[in-house]
């Protein structure tokens, strides 16, 4: 984007026209502030950062993020080893004929099949894990893409399939935003994304120091409204959620790495190795030590 030849029109010119995958691996890589179209995040041996304003978004292997049209946003990979990323993104024609057919009759498509509601498709802009019907065809890109044995058509079903996957994934979560106490349900999907912010921010984020009101001011909702009602959609407080963030990433770093316990205790937020080992331990039964003795089969290390 920075060289003297990029046209910026035509770049996003592209995305409107057609389909666009995006699909590349870096240690270094960062987009300046631009736009997009309703477009599915996904990256691979690492993590890829979304900024939107004041969120960060940390997207990596097993979750992806989706972002509505007309959403501007920065993006950075900054790792000691090479992250793969994966960008579909989808032009406004293409997601209105998805949505139209995958939730109207077959005897209302016969009769009308080029009606279109005129208000554009939104999605819940959030994380998202990757179930594995989704993953079947994330894989299918990939290999697609990196044997090179592919052709439009293929490429244009399984981005057919992953969208119509995505708007029956997006029922789910809209009854998950109806269990919010609310009378208004326009108030109960505002509260829903508000939450969600604050949750994708944690999940994201959770190596650096997170407090309330950084939490409050993220879901734009005052400390109190904030802590009540995050506790009341995810069953914890944002402490309890933030420590059990935590300690997941840690048993996986466990697990899956080399890295010292020291440096998956900083790596993981926490500022002293004995309050971490301790809240491990409580937590799973077992030091990190231990568990990454008994757990750790494939990694070679060496604990410091």
């Amino acid at each position: 984007m920075n060289d003297f030849s990029y046209n910026y029109r035509r770049w996003n010119r592209q995305f409107v026209e057609q389909n666009v995958i995006l699909n590349g691996k870096f240690s270094y890589l960062y987009y300046p502030e631009h736009w997009t179209t309703l477009s599915l995040k996904f990256a691979f041996g690492g993590s890829e950062q979304y900024i939107l304003g004041n969120m960060k978004y940390g997207v990596h292997d097993n979750m992806y993020l989706i972002l509505n049209r007309d959403s501007i946003y920065e993006s950075l990979i900054d790792s000691d080893k090479p992250v793969e990323s994966l960008t579909l993104n989808f032009t406004a024609k293409f997601v209105e004929d998805v949505f139209y057919s995958s939730f109207n009759s077959d005897k209302y498509l016969l009769d009308f099949p080029e009606v279109r509601d005129k208000y554009p498709v939104n999605f819940f802009q959030k994380l998202y894990n990757t179930d594995n019907t989704l993953s079947i065809y994330i894989n299918s890109i990939r290999s697609a893409l990196n044997e090179g044995n592919y052709d439009a058509n293929m490429l244009n079903e399984y981005l057919h399939g992953i969208l119509e996957h995505t708007f029956r994934s997006q029922l789910k979560a809209s009854k998950k935003a109806d269990e919010l106490r609310s009378v208004k349900r326009s108030t109960r999907i505002e509260l829903f994304n508000r939450l969600n912010k604050a949750k994708d921010y944690i999940e994201s984020n959770y190596h650096e120091a997170i407090d309330l009101d950084m939490l409050s001011k993220v879901s734009s909702l005052c400390p109190h409204h904030f802590l009540r009602k995050f506790k009341s959609y995810t069953g914890v407080s944002p402490h309890q959620f933030l420590k059990s963030v935590r300690l997941e990433k840690a048993r996986i770093m466990l697990e899956s790495t080399n890295s010292s316990i020291t440096e998956i205790c900083l790596n993981c937020g926490y500022e002293s190795l004995s309050s971490f080992s301790f809240l491990f331990k409580k937590t799973y039964n077992s030091s990190p030590e231990s568990y990454r003795k008994a757990h750790c089969k494939k990694v070679n290390f060496q604990i410091m």
